[in-house]
């Protein structure tokens, strides 16, 4: 599209508009004229049938005279009854016309008077409701497009001598009566009339219109495309060639006024100022490039000088790098060996708190209390000593993955066996439900064993007493993936904190006034230690309700141990 003429394009869109324009015509006046036909239809339909109605009448209040004479010596009726004469005008009326008259009725004296089905359709409606007077619409009759109209038949006092009670009688005529009373339907009028006038005329109107838009169709383009060409076309061809040699260099160009519009005058003024806007800013230009350059070289020899100084300060730097990285190094051992150092005498304690109550019955609930919290709080310490220790391997890079055949079940009850006694010790109901279908898997046990006892720690602490901690294990067929959910119902955490958690010596209620105790290294190891089993680590959680973390890792992370290393 973009490589077709702009008049080429209006002419198109004017044509279409007129096309459009020239269909929705056609499907008015269509509507229009069908409209007007049925109208006319219905109307004639209404003559007709007051005027079968009237020949109707007329032979009724004449009946009791005509039967004066219409009975032969034998007493055999051979006058002239309103229904025969009736049928016979209509008859008649038929030959000489295009047009179809009937009295029909269901269970008619005369065969010829049964309904076809559209005439017993507005049978059906006279008699549901005889407020309807008529019924009419376009249907097919004997195999030509008719509109057909009906008229309902109404039982009168002269009617009931022939029709009335008692149903059975024999009326004069010598057929049993129908049992009618004043007000029935008695049957209906049934005219079909033709259409192929009112088509051709239609047909006619709607090529005359199509033929009148196809004429003012083509004057306009004409007349779009001249105009187009001369008030447009003509003067963007001059704009052009100026362009082109404004491209060329020459910015020595004006153009002057047309005589096309307004629109292209002010265009071309415009073009003609732009132009020498253009030649004042090139001669500018060179000038700025003149003193730009002879500043450029004051800058050359500036930046040489600092280049000199930022080398010796990146010297300076590396010499500090150096000195910081020694005493990084120098505190990952100091704390690693504290934290070997103290962790030795509480695991005895803890060892020998446990023989204590193995061997020896706690003298008074005050004495089982103290055991029990030399206990809690010994194993609070270890825990602290052991995140210190592992996080301070990592800083050193002397971690290593040691990758098993591992039972997710043992490991679970290994973690239960840690967190019971201090979920007991805090009131919480700790449970552990492992899926049946969880695989064998290939991890680091020791490594993802504290991150699962981490976790389970954590929720515990964190939960008031009376709370509840569960602990989940489900398999991941699909993503071939295991996954540990660890629910409680503690205090929560707010959405502004859930990433600064996983961070070193980070705790959310830091401060002089916090609750819980800890260094703030366990959820930082245990996405250490999730990440080099080529998995992770997610929070969900609101405050006050309770949080869910979730670790998912590979069921073989040998991969995740080799691209970790």
């Amino acid at each position: 599209m973009g490589n077709v003429k702009l008049k080429t394009k209006f002419v198109g869109l004017i044509a279409l508009i007129l096309l459009v324009a020239l269909a929705a015509n056609v499907l008015w006046t269509s509507a229009n004229k069908r409209a007007q036909m049925e109208s006319e239809l219905v109307e004639q339909g209404r003559a007709l049938s007051h005027q079968m109605d009237a020949v109707w009448e007329f032979m009724v209040s004449n009946q009791s005279r005509l039967e004066k004479v219409a009975f032969t010596e034998d007493g055999i009726y051979q006058g002239l009854h309103c229904a025969i004469a009736g049928r016979s005008i209509g008859n008649l009326f038929s030959t000489q016309t295009e047009y179809t008259t009937r009295f029909v009725n269901f269970n008619p004296r005369n065969v010829n008077d049964e309904p076809d089905e559209w005439e017993a359709a507005a049978l059906t409606v006279f008699g549901s409701d005889p407020a309807v007077k008529e019924y009419y619409g376009f249907e097919e009759f004997n195999g030509e497009p008719m509109f057909r109209y009906s008229a309902p038949m109404t039982i009168e006092e002269n009617c009931l001598q022939c029709h009335g009670e008692p149903a059975g009688e024999l009326d004069v005529t010598g057929m049993p009566k129908e049992g009618w009373t004043l007000g029935d339907i008695g049957g209906a009028i049934s005219i079909a009339m033709p259409l192929d006038v009112y088509n051709a005329n239609a047909h006619a109107s709607i090529v005359q219109d199509v033929l009148f838009f196809v004429m003012l169709m083509a004057v306009c383009l004409v007349a779009v495309y001249w105009g187009l060409t001369y008030l447009v076309m003509r003067p963007l061809r001059h704009i052009q060639t100026n362009v082109e040699q404004m491209q060329a260099g020459n910015l020595e160009v004006h153009m002057g006024q047309t005589q096309t519009s307004r629109e292209m005058n002010t265009l071309m003024t415009q073009f003609s100022s732009m132009a020498g806007e253009l030649r004042d800013t090139y001669a500018t230009l060179e000038r700025q490039v003149a003193d730009r350059t002879a500043l450029l070289e004051n800058r050359t020899c500036e930046l040489a000088a600092a280049n000199e100084t930022l080398k010796r300060q990146q010297q300076q730097l590396e010499e500090a790098n150096r000195l910081l990285q020694n005493e990084n190094e120098y505190k990952s051992e100091f704390l690693s060996m504290v934290s070997h150092e103290l962790r030795t005498p509480l695991t005895s304690i803890v060892a020998f708190v446990k023989i204590l109550n193995r061997d020896c019955a706690p003298a008074s609930d005050e004495e089982r209390q103290t055991r029990q919290e030399i206990e809690h709080s010994s194993r609070i310490l270890l825990t602290m000593i052991e995140d210190i220790l592992e996080m301070s391997r990592v800083d050193a890079g002397r971690t290593d993955m040691a990758v098993e055949l591992v039972d997710i079940g043992d490991m679970v009850g290994m973690v239960q066996g840690m967190v019971q006694p201090l979920a007991d010790h805090n009131g919480v109901d700790f449970t552990i439900e492992v899926a049946p279908d969880v695989p064998l898997v290939s991890i680091d046990f020791d490594k993802m064993r504290h991150v699962v006892e981490n976790l389970c720690g954590n929720a515990v602490k964190f939960t008031p007493r009376g709370g509840r901690v569960t602990l989940g294990v489900s398999w991941d067929a699909a993503a071939d993936e295991v996954q540990i959910r660890v629910s409680d119902t503690g205090i929560g955490i707010a959405p502004v904190d859930q990433q600064r958690i996983f961070e070193k010596f980070v705790q959310v209620d830091a401060g002089a006034s916090r609750h819980y105790n800890g260094t703030g290294l366990g959820l930082a190891l245990a996405r250490e230690y999730t990440e080099m089993h080529g998995g992770s680590i997610a929070v969900e959680s609101e405050l006050g309700c309770g949080s869910v973390f979730t670790v998912r890792f590979p069921r073989d992370c040998s991969k995740g141990d080799e691209s970790h290393g």
